[in-house]
């Protein structure tokens, strides 16, 4: 690589389908990325990687030629900076229930005049093969920001959270999201609430030119959301294409046949 990519992708029109990795083998990232993926994801809230090995995760997908994004944990705003410094193109924040925790993510990761991002990239440079003044220039428009809308609070804020000013679109948490709007009585990403939840998140940051996506459980669900409209699918985990391809060979070899069971 030697720019960031997937904004001008997305600018095209293009719909993005990124491998989610909740692992901590750093190469994995690779084997996502040279899997067709066309970005990997890395998952620190959820995830079971250090940040060294999310930096490491982060260069071995460059490596495969795709760019990375990371969802950091809660009030993980310094970490993305972070590792934005190291070569990641995307970040996604969770649990952005206001228009002030909106205002903070982009404070934490826009460069002045935009934000107050603190000057100190590193790796990233040279992943990207630019020097220091054409990334510092470039980085506010090409470098994504998106807040996670995962909660009944975050629905209710939607539009004032995506017309915060910097801030680069929202990424949806399907399962917290269930989880809020039943009231803690279902975890269901085609709950009826959830998906007219979506569909005004749809309608309002299109209306905005805000870039929107969302967690998918697998394929289909990608699929779906794709239809639906969303421009980014993050689709996953790599642990469920291991297991699911452990499970499936193991069928043939024995003789079975039906559906498999993977879990995230």
């Amino acid at each position: 690589m030697t720019s960031p990519t997937l904004r001008n992708r997305l600018a095209r029109g293009e719909k993005i389908f990124a491998g989610w990795m909740a692992s901590a083998y750093p190469r994995m990232a690779e084997a996502l990325g040279r899997a067709g993926f066309d970005a990997v994801i890395l998952d620190l809230q959820h995830g079971e990687a250090s940040f060294a090995e999310a930096r490491d995760a982060i260069t071995a997908s460059h490596l495969a030629g795709k760019p990375a994004g990371v969802r950091v944990g809660l009030e993980g705003f310094g970490d993305a900076a972070r590792l934005y410094d190291l070569g990641a193109e995307l970040a996604i924040l969770p649990m952005i229930n206001s228009v002030e925790d909106a205002r903070k993510l982009v404070d934490t990761l826009k460069y002045p005049p935009v934000g107050g991002r603190s000057w100190g990239g590193t790796r990233g440079l040279a992943l990207y093969g630019l020097d220091a003044e054409s990334y510092r220039t470039s980085a506010n428009d090409q470098i994504i920001a998106l807040a996670m809308i995962e909660t009944q609070q975050a629905a209710d804020a939607m539009e004032e959270i995506l017309d915060v000013p910097g801030l680069d679109g929202v990424f949806v948490g399907p399962s917290d999201l269930s989880i809020s709007l039943s009231r803690g009585e279902k975890l269901d990403h085609q709950l009826p609430e959830a998906v007219a939840v979506m569909r005004r998140l749809l309608a309002a940051a299109k209306a905005r030119n805000k870039l929107t996506a969302i967690f998918c459980s697998g394929g289909e669900a990608a699929a779906r959301n794709a239809a639906l409209g969303f421009d980014i699918m993050a689709v996953g985990s790599d642990w469920a294409f291991l297991t699911a391809g452990a499970q499936a060979a193991l069928k043939t070899a024995r003789g079975h046949s039906g559906p498999v069971q993977a879990q995230y």
